[in-house]
């Protein structure tokens, strides 16, 4: 039972130091001396961090038997979400463009 829930623990603490960290920098950019750009990135780099973070600890990505199979499936869906964000991106600046007479 204790090992089973240390890596949850780990998660759980890392996940929340991560979601409080990206809150702050939210909430108090000058405290932080970051301009939008600078701030956008640092959140960005949170989120995947969380992510993975979240991906090892609470889907057990690395640690299950059938492992490989498990990262093609996640790959794959990963890849899947990506592609749909980045086109929907896409469209939506480019549509004043093609919506122009």
């Amino acid at each position: 039972m204790h090992t089973a829930l240390t890596p949850r623990i780990i998660g759980y603490v890392g996940s929340l130091i991560l979601t409080i960290a990206a809150f702050f920098i939210v909430l108090y950019p000058e405290f932080f001396h970051l301009n939008t750009q600078i701030a956008t990135t640092t959140l960005l780099c949170l989120a995947l961090v969380q992510a993975a973070v979240q991906s090892i600890f609470f889907l057990n990505i690395l640690s299950e038997k059938g492992t490989r199979w498990n990262l093609v499936v996640f790959a794959s869906t990963i890849s899947i979400i990506l592609i749909i964000i980045v086109f929907s991106i896409w469209i939506m600046n480019h549509l004043n463009y093609n919506m122009m007479m």
